[in-house]
């Protein structure tokens, strides 16, 4: 593909803006912040509020932040004593406790290499964190405990006595070990990713024997679709070319992670990092990857030095800093590392921290029954005599719906948690967690008939008196239901739109970082929905739906469009983004509206694989325009693998991106309409998503 990318970042067109690297500021009682520097920075998500820990000599650093952009120091979460160098820490949260897996040493030593890997728990975020147990009596560190789609715990972690003694590439490894509790892994480790190329050469001539070292380090896992991802840093922290890379497995046949076979990208001996240093950043690498508070977007967090900045081996000069995480088809693409004002990580729609002082629950909600207050960023429900519940004072027909809730413990049980569609008394969808049962339950009331109810059933290990994360995925009628990142109820019920809200009956409550954004998104399991709201508006063919991808097809050589005219309250004229990974067949010609009003009024970016280009084109009143057309790299640009094409419509500002390059940024007119797809031959599409921003 001809290049054509933005030196540094994607183009910014008004509004909240972030620079890095990130702005740490003092917490409570301190007159400033304990460190402005932030290495290994590790992300997580709780009751809406966002935690990072972070590498220090002297203990665990943590921060705590509402926009993943300014931040607050609240000092060391974890200190053990007789011990320093507290390295690569990463937290988990899992049925009311918080696990912090992190290395460390002796006092007593100077060897780095007495770096050991233990887990601490705690009953908040920030700690204190109480020590539990080393894992390995061996060199380890970087760990990423991950939960997998059962519900199943795996770590992955870096180790050297894998192929410490390999004579061509000796060096730290990534392994994988499924964990049998939060705190005891079994023992059984796995290759992920070894070391195979110069450009992750640690230390030349380490032993004198002409050996190099090598490191891969700092694994951070993900997953989309079927393609399974491990992120991973290579080369020496302390260097200017330490890089961020991954490695790809393929998961269509269902395997368990540790039974994964993965290969680098793009291969074993060719280096293509996604982040590396660049004029303004050096250093840059060991990730994590965090949902903006959209709770769609993915951000990366990452660290790196100020290039500018001379190099000083005896003081710390990491920051912490974060771009978004985008894709190209199967690729991860990373417009960065950046270091001048980028548009900042999108916010909900709706969002409630519960955090002020307003009587009740405030003016943002419509409470029908019980008695609300909010308190230290918590909304409590405390009668136990009613039905009660309290619902936004707006619609939503899509959406992407976070809440955390926790029962407050009695003799007589609980029943609890969310509306995820209220229409009014005869017409609603809840989701409630049932003590006495000891089920997570989700049905519909439509026009006073209750329709009989899905459950899930929950172990005798789940305690109900703590926070518990409810996340609800709606498509039209199409309701995906996790319950603490696990899809536990997909399910399609008669209301596709209405408020969402709270839910107790007949007991107590506490509910936090309650946020919804306008979001719509083809999925395998919301296929269906989703072509359901979309429409042929011109031209002859057929859109068929299978497997979370559609297929379109126009006949007799016409151009035919299908417009997404089912956003319902999604106002028209707002700022959104439009996006989809698109495959476009032999002959033909395909691509998006980013906005379409009628036959004289649209804008559009069109793949024309016969032509061998992109064109983005407006029409004005009946008169048509070229806003641009980029010629793609024959030799380059492979027509045969999944693109992703994405637009974006920020402040009267159109952003046309396909994978790593923007093929136009600019004002355009008439961008007030509908986003769809169009084209003439024939083309597939998938991970398809409509976000409001």
């Amino acid at each position: 593909m001809a290049k054509n990318i933005p030196s540094i970042g994607l183009p910014h067109h008004g509004g909240a803006s972030y620079l890095n690297p990130l702005e740490i500021g003092a917490g409570a009682g301190q007159q400033e912040p304990l460190t402005l520097v932030h290495p290994d920075p590790y992300l997580l998500k709780f009751n809406g509020r966002y935690y990072t820990y972070a590498t220090a000599k002297a203990g665990v650093v943590v921060l705590r932040s509402s926009d993943l952009v300014s931040w607050e120091h609240l000092g060391y979460g974890f200190q053990l004593e007789g011990h320093k160098e507290y390295w690569a820490p990463a937290a988990v949260y899992e049925n009311g406790r918080f696990y912090l897996y992190v290395s460390s040493m002796p006092i007593t030593e100077d060897d780095v290499h007495e770096e050991r890997l233990m887990v601490a728990v705690s009953d908040t975020p920030e700690g204190p964190f109480e020590y539990v147990r080393t894992f390995y009596d061996t060199f380890s560190l970087d760990a990423h405990v991950v939960k997998d789609e059962q519900g199943d715990y795996y770590m992955f972690y870096s180790n050297n006595e894998f192929s410490g003694v390999d004579r061509d590439r000796a060096g730290t490894v990534i392994l994988v070990d499924k964990m049998l509790d939060m705190v005891t892994p079994a023992g059984e480790p796995q290759i992920v990713v070894l070391p195979t190329i110069d450009e992750e050469i640690y230390e030349e001539n380490r032993f004198g024997d002409g050996r190099d070292w090598h490191t891969i380090e700092g694994a951070f896992y993900l997953k989309r679709g079927t393609k399974h991802y491990m992120m991973y840093s290579g080369n020496a922290y302390v260097r200017p070319n330490y890089f961020l890379g991954y490695s790809v497995a393929d998961g269509s046949k269902g395997q368990p992670l540790h039974e994964l076979e993965w290969n680098k990208y793009p291969s074993d001996d060719q280096y293509e990092p996604l982040l590396r240093k660049n004029d303004g950043v050096e250093g840059v690498g060991h990730n994590s990857v965090v949902r903006a508070p959209n709770n769609v977007d993915s951000w990366v967090f990452y660290h790196g030095r100020n290039a500018d900045d001379v190099l000083d081996m005896d003081r710390e000069q990491r920051t912490m800093r974060a771009d978004p995480l985008l894709w190209s088809g199967d690729r991860i693409y990373i417009a960065g590392p950046t270091y001048t004002p980028q548009t900042a990580p999108a916010q909900p729609t709706f969002r409630d921290l519960f955090d002020g002082s307003e009587e009740g629950l405030g003016e943002l909600w419509q409470a029908a029954a019980g008695n609300w207050t909010r308190a230290n960023g918590e909304a409590l429900q405390t009668s136990r005599a009613v039905i009660a519940g309290a619902v936004t004072k707006s619609a939503y027909s899509h959406y992407v719906l976070e809440a955390s809730v926790k029962w407050s413990k009695d003799h007589t049980g609980g029943l609890y948690g969310i509306y995820a569609a209220y229409q009014d008394e005869s017409n609603y969808v809840s989701v409630l967690l049932d003590v006495g049962r000891r089920v997570l339950r989700a049905h519909a009331v439509y026009k006073g008939i209750q329709h009989e109810a899905i459950e899930h059933a929950l172990p005798e290990s789940f305690n109900f008196a703590v926070y518990h994360l409810l996340r609800v995925d709606k498509t039209g009628d199409n309701y995906r239901i996790q319950l603490d990142e696990v899809t536990v109820i997909d399910k399609r019920f008669p209301i596709t739109s209405g408020s969402v809200g709270l839910q107790t009956r007949y007991t107590a409550a506490s509910f936090a970082g309650f946020e919804v954004t306008r979001h719509l998104a083809l999925t395998d399991a919301s296929s269906t929905a989703f072509a359901e709201q979309l429409e042929r508006t011109s031209g002859v063919g057929i859109c068929r739906v299978s497997g979370g991808e559609l297929h379109c097809s126009s006949k007799q050589g016409l151009r035919t469009a299908w417009l997404l005219d089912k956003l319902g309250d999604a106002a028209l004229g707002e700022d959104y983004r439009f996006d989809t990974d698109i495959l476009v067949k032999r002959g033909s010609e395909y691509g998006v509206y980013a906005a379409y009003t009628d036959e004289r009024n649209s804008v559009e970016a069109v793949l024309n694989r016969t032509a061998g280009s992109v064109t983005v084109s407006s029409c004005m009143d009946g008169e048509a325009s070229v806003l641009s057309s980029v010629t793609l790299d024959a030799a380059n640009f492979d027509w045969t693998v999944w693109h992703t094409l994405s637009s974006t419509v920020v402040n009267g500002c159109l952003t046309i991106r396909l994978d790593d390059q923007v093929v136009f940024a600019g004002a355009v007119s008439c961008l007030a309409g509908l986003p769809g797809l169009v084209g003439a031959g024939e083309a597939s599409f998938r991970e398809t998503r409509y976000t409001m921003l």
